[in-house]
């Protein structure tokens, strides 16, 4: 089972790649930037065609997923709280994002990378981000769980990304809740703009890992995802097979930079 979490984690932060993604603790010279106290994820493992991802790579890294495997995963994050390292609001210190990453490995070393390679904040704050990929756009959510005594939470979620760029992504998903494991994580996330960028994140997060066939996992009772126009459709409005699921329903973190 730790092995299935340690993927959903991953999955979270973009981490098609797991061995990629995991980086050591931060070390003494490191600058903390943020510290998001609470944050809800919904991220879905998703294989599109191959050229649609290899598209989102700078020159020099190819996708690491083979063949059959996941090769796009889509994050959802629907953030309560984060502060800047002074303790105070970082930004307006709430936001909602759809984070976009790859998998990726260096075609000279052989490296495996986390790569965020787009996204949308709805804070016009967290535009272009960090890793300089995020575009302005709305990012809504509707969300409703249905619990009865003791019996397995029913939750539907429904996700919308508009894109300033005439992007449109709608993702319908319905699932029975499971009971999360808690664990703690190190990653490095890379840019694809710049894949000499990354930050440190380490936290903790509650993972339900929905659906992995390879673990005979799937408590997803349905699941939809439809994009068209702008940078959205390019990406996902072509076919798109939902292979993985994952849900977040806490999830903390401090990030640094080196």
């Amino acid at each position: 089972m730790r092995g299935w979490v340690a993927r959903a984690i991953a999955l979270a932060f973009a981490g098609l790649s797991v061995g990629g993604a995991v980086g050591g603790a931060p070390a003494a010279a490191v600058t903390k930037t943020e510290t998001i106290v609470s944050e809800q994820r919904t991220s879905l493992s998703l294989r599109v065609a191959p050229e649609v991802a290899q598209s989102l790579l700078p020159a020099g890294w190819t996708v690491s997923a083979g063949p059959a495997a996941p090769n796009l995963s889509v994050t959802f994050m629907d953030r309560k709280l984060a502060l800047g390292p002074d303790g105070r609001l970082l930004q307006s210190g709430t936001n909602r994002l759809l984070v976009i990453s790859v998998g990726a490995r260096n075609q000279q070393t052989g490296e495996t990378r986390a790569m965020i390679v787009g996204g949308y904040s709805a804070d016009p704050a967290g535009v272009p981000g960090a890793y300089k990929v995020y575009g302005a756009g709305s990012v809504d959510v509707v969300r409703s769980e249905h619990i009865a005594g003791m019996a397995v939470n029913s939750v539907e979620e429904r996700w919308t990304v508009k894109g300033a760029d005439g992007g449109v992504l709608d993702v319908s998903l319905a699932f029975k809740r499971g009971v999360p494991t808690l664990a703690p994580f190190e990653l490095r996330i890379y840019s694809a703009a710049d894949p000499a960028f990354y930050r440190m994140y380490r936290g903790k997060q509650a993972s339900d890992v929905l659906r992995n066939p390879s673990a005979g996992v799937d408590r997803v009772q349905s699941v939809k995802v439809q994009a068209s126009g702008g940078k959205l459709g390019q990406i996902l409005g072509g076919d798109v097979q939902v292979l993985g699921v994952s849900n977040a329903p806490f999830y903390t973190r401090e990030t640094f930079l080196p």
